[in-house]
């Protein structure tokens, strides 16, 4: 008899995103909260949601490598040499819970987000919002989808159109190059959101709910899925200050329009004040 064909990742990753929300859903207003740094957050839910994240990644595919947010606290990248560090082969990037912030103080944006990464490079993806319970799925090369409908960037030029998302480190100076940034866009923009969310900004990004996203400190979980689904939806996504698309996820700083000239224009505004010349 033959051998079953293997699980497709991308149905796993969708399963695996919707246990974690029906978690997280189960936890609002039952939960004890710690902290990890300085404004940074962790609560039983994310646990919870990343055990069972795991659990069900793990039944599909008990050799591939597992990285998690709250495998270490949440504070520290992968170590090199680790199932989760680039270059170690099939390994799944998960954040059980991104936006813990706005899922302590019931702000409701925030969502599960799990990629499947080869090397250095993302197969396919699973975002899940379960306030509105919708999920976003990318697999490369193949597109990006809503609730299995398929989404694109909308063609917005124009910066005085564009609605820009933004995220900050959880600690931030009032002299910090994130405040500069910030500043220096807001004029020159529709307006710009602080949603606490990066997987859901590049979500909404994909499907044209926002038309531009920036963030210079963010983890390989927050960014994994989020990348490859905006990508496959026809986001220009490219590092600040670099040539190419490449965003190594060890250090995945990055720049995501929904067009070449937008990105264009977020490229020479960040290279500007980078120089000391706004």
């Amino acid at each position: 008899m033959a051998d079953a064909s293997p699980p497709d990742p991308l149905v796993v990753a969708e399963a695996a995103a919707r246990a974690g929300g029906r978690v997280l859903r189960d936890w609002v207003g039952r939960f004890a909260v710690a902290v990890k740094g300085p404004r940074d957050l962790v609560t039983e839910a994310d646990h919870a949601s990343q055990r069972e994240v795991r659990r069900i990644i793990a039944d599909a595919f008990p050799t591939h490598g597992f990285v998690g947010e709250e495998d270490d606290g949440g504070t520290a990248r992968p170590p090199a040499g680790s199932p989760g560090h680039a270059g170690s082969g099939l390994r799944w990037i998960v954040d059980p819970l991104d936006g813990t912030s706005n899922y302590v103080h019931g702000f409701p944006f925030y969502c599960v987000s799990i990629a499947l990464a080869s090397d250095d490079e993302i197969i396919c993806g699973a975002i899940l919002d379960p306030v509105r319970d919708e999920c976003f799925t990318a697999r490369r090369g193949a597109g990006a989808w809503l609730d299995g409908r398929p989404i694109r960037c909308p063609a917005v030029d124009d910066p005085a159109d564009a609605l820009t998302g933004v995220s900050f480190p959880p600690h931030v100076g009032l002299d910090a190059k994130a405040v500069a940034d910030f500043l220096a866009v807001l004029p020159r923009v529709h307006s710009v959101r602080r949603t606490g969310s990066t997987a859901l900004n590049l979500a909404y990004l994909a499907c044209g709910r926002l038309h531009a996203f920036w963030a210079r400190r963010i983890a390989c979980w927050d960014v994994a899925a989020g990348l490859l689904i905006a990508r496959e939806a026809g986001a220009v996504i490219g590092p600040f200050g670099g040539a190419g698309e490449r965003i190594p996820l060890d250090d995945p700083a990055f720049l995501a329009a929904s067009t070449p000239a937008l990105h264009a224009f977020f490229h020479r505004l960040f290279a500007a004040g980078d120089d000391g010349q706004l």
